[in-house]
């Protein structure tokens, strides 16, 4: 298929899970703050689990209630704890990205290749704060990489937090791309869910933590992009009318 006869006009992904399998290295972190503030306590990963059901704040409300403070010092106890859990999480990740410990996806480099080579523009749209997803995606797919990317947008660029599309729609419009022109990486229901709602097509390849996910509004749910067999760009590009 020839780049002109190309209906995708913008290839986003989430980066958590998606890119590169990561959702265990969050609890990590949260372990090692809790270590570093004294507390003993250790989420394994079925805790975890079980807190990723809902997005946002109610992990740190929760450890918060452990630290016993006043309520009055939430919020700002919140946003401390959210940077440096964050700063611990780009540490333990990029740290095994770059000594080889922790690999990217089955197929996620050769998809990229593709993508790019076929002059389609690549975005990523990630729950994980932004600067904490520029060192993620630097360490695992280069400085060159994130330079070509068209657009890239954290967790902090939208008050609303998936399964809202907001994201979504944000990177769209910053792309300057109709939002149904857009296919969609994800790996999780709450991440499908988001790009559905943006009117975009969406691929998943469930991560560690989202195999029991219901997925069915997918519009294709495969292992990962090369399981059960290579998923191309035309099988992308097939989604978009």
């Amino acid at each position: 298929m020839s780049v002109m006869s190309r209906k995708i006009s913008l290839f986003i992904s989430d980066l958590d899970g998606t890119i590169v399998e990561t959702e265990d290295y969050h609890r990590l972190a949260y372990n090692a703050l809790f270590a570093e503030l004294g507390l003993s306590k250790s989420w394994t990963k079925h805790d975890y689990m079980d807190r990723l059901q809902t997005m946002g704040g109610n992990k740190f409300r929760e450890v918060f209630a452990w630290l016993g403070l006043p309520e009055e010092k939430y919020e700002e106890t919140k946003q401390q704890l959210y940077e440096h859990k964050t700063r611990l999480y780009a540490q333990l990740i990029t740290g095994d990205l770059r000594s080889g410990r922790l690999g990217l996806r089955p197929g996620i480099c050769r998809l990229f290749r593709e993508v790019q080579d076929a002059g389609i523009p690549i975005a990523i749209a990630t729950a994980c704060v932004g600067w904490a997803a520029v060192e993620v995606v630097t360490a695992g797919l280069g400085q060159e990489f994130l330079d070509s990317l068209a657009v890239l947008c954290g967790g902090e660029s939208t008050e609303r937090k998936k399964p809202h599309p907001d994201i979504y729609l944000l990177v769209a419009r910053k792309a300057g791309v109709p939002a149904g022109k857009c296919v969609v990486l994800e790996d999780t229901r709450h991440g499908m869910l988001a790009a559905k709602a943006a009117g975009m097509h969406c691929v998943v390849t469930p991560s560690e933590f989202a195999l029991d996910h219901d997925l069915s509004e997918a519009d294709k749910v495969v292992t990962n992009l090369e399981t059960p067999t290579a998923l191309s760009l035309a099988d992308f590009d097939r989604l978009v009318l």
